[in-house]
């Protein structure tokens, strides 16, 4: 380490220097429930068109893994290489927006595709490198937790999530290729130094833009999975001795927070000023709908006043949703034309909510989201900036018209944020219902068993085996 250490040595002093014991337990007890939620995400996403797109054409380019070090797909048959399974299984994992958030914003999308290709690779290699102990539960624990913290004090060193995002970076896109960086890094056991130059690498590999928000591209989901990719890439050459830059955050030349972050909203310290004290899995959340986190405090305001108010779709007259600019911005558009823009509206969170009850997978299907009932109904929700409102956490006030009557209600923290938990029976069974159509009932009953009895596993390679589906999935447009 050099006499002034980076905020990249600190960092990586602080993550190597941990032991698993030194984790609180509520932290781990978070991420294997975060864990949890991101496989059952992937494996649902697996029947995505993002997914198999993605499976057909790097399957193509990457062709078939060497023996013994291929990488499961989650939700589908068949294996890939490392890296194009990082790649897909991060796809998967975010193609239905039910991934955590309030990381990078996605960190569990890009941690855990990453950390597990490590792991297959750390498998592949027994007997072949010096370091042959298989990764337990506890030091995959230490991976996870640690590609958290990372991602998400990227992202406020940056000035957090809306400074980014209101520049037009996609944060998970910009952030999150540091935490799958750091978590497979973990896992294949780098040392400090190679710890930072993975970090350093990372940061070559970034980007995203929100541009997809204007025609309802496919981009978002590849920006999370080029992030698991690019962060497992990184780890790679960093153990194998490629240097990466160890002053990336504020080099005088190439500074990465100059680079992507705002004049004024640019903190260096939060990378690594609460190391210990702090652990950002406690702020990520764990969504209930299948739609952009923006549009979850208002789905639950609508869903409280259909069940305890007798407000229907056809009683609504209409519905207006004062908001913060960014969530009029990101969420305003009234377009089904693609999944991603159904996700990203407002008015069709609402809309479905109201018409069906819920805004789930059922609800973003092509057959559904364009159910006439849901198509006037959203005719009549509109959206208008509340200059008091500020961000994309922000909870809207809604006031909902009827023939008769006129109802205001403000709208409270989303249920499943940090600060709103969702019960971890509530998580495992949001894990079953969608592992379950793609897994035999016995996978998936032993992904739940391995996953959150983590703390004593000796080997969780047999994991990676469990994610694997037996035939292709009829695909969700």
């Amino acid at each position: 380490m050099t006499e002034h250490p980076t905020a990249s040595e600190r960092f990586t002093d602080f993550i190597t220097g941990l032991r698993p014991e030194d984790i609180p337990a509520e932290v781990r007890h978070r991420a294997r429930i975060h864990i949890l939620d991101t496989l059952g995400a992937g494996i649902a996403g697996a029947a995505s068109r993002e997914a198999d797109i993605s499976r057909a054409a790097l399957g193509t380019a990457y062709g078939i893994p060497v023996q013994g070090t291929g990488v499961s797909l989650w939700g589908a048959p068949g294996q890939l290489p490392a890296l194009g399974a990082a790649f897909v299984n991060g796809v998967a994992a975010h193609a239905f927006e039910l991934d955590d958030s309030g990381g990078c914003d996605h960190s569990g999308a890009v941690v855990l595709p990453a950390a597990l290709a490590a792991v297959a690779l750390r498998a592949g290699e027994a007997g072949t490198r010096e370091e042959t102990v298989p990764v337990d539960g506890a030091r995959f624990l230490h991976a996870v937790v640690s590609g958290y913290e990372i991602a998400r004090r990227v992202q406020d060193a940056l000035g957090g999530y809306d400074s980014v995002n209101n520049a037009g970076w996609h944060s998970t896109g910009v952030c999150g290729t540091f935490g799958a960086a750091v978590a497979a890094g973990v896992v294949l056991g780098l040392d400090a130094a190679q710890l930072a130059s993975a970090i350093g690498l990372a940061g070559s590999f970034t980007g995203g833009t929100w541009s997809f928000i204007g025609d309802g591209a496919m981009s978002k989901r590849m920006h999370v999975g080029r992030a698991a990719e690019a962060g497992l890439n990184s780890a790679l050459l960093a153990r194998a001795g490629f240097t990466g830059p160890k002053d990336l955050f504020s080099a005088p030349w190439g500074s990465f927070l100059r680079l992507y972050g705002q004049p004024g909203d640019i903190d260096e310290t939060a990378l690594y000023e609460t190391l210990g004290r702090e652990w950002q899995i406690e702020k990520a959340s764990i969504k209930p709908h299948a739609t952009c986190r923006s549009t979850h405090s208002a789905i639950d305001a609508i869903l409280d006043l259909r069940a305890h108010h007798g407000i229907t779709a056809d009683s609504v007259h209409r519905v207006t949703v004062h908001t913060s600019s960014l969530i009029a911005d990101m969420c305003g558009n009234a377009d089904v034309g693609s999944l991603i823009s159904t996700q990203l509206s407002m008015q069709f969170s609402l809309a479905a909510a109201l018409v069906h009850g819920q805004v789930g997978l059922d609800q973003i299907a092509l057959h559904s989201r364009t159910n006439p009932r849901v198509l006037d109904l959203m005719d009549r929700i509109h959206l208008e900036v509340d200059p008091q409102q500020q961000g994309g956490s922000a909870e809207p006030r809604l006031s909902v018209r009827t023939e008769s009557d006129t109802i205001e209600i403000q709208a409270v923290r989303a249920r499943g944020a940090s600060t709103n938990r969702l019960s971890d029976k509530e998580t495992i069974n949001k894990f079953t219902a969608l592992a379950s159509p793609r897994l035999t009932r016995d996978a998936a009953s032993a992904i739940a068993s391995l996953v959150l009895d983590l703390d004593d596993a000796a080997d969780i390679s047999p994991l990676l085996g469990l994610l694997a589906a037996e035939s292709e999935p009829v695909l969700l447009s």
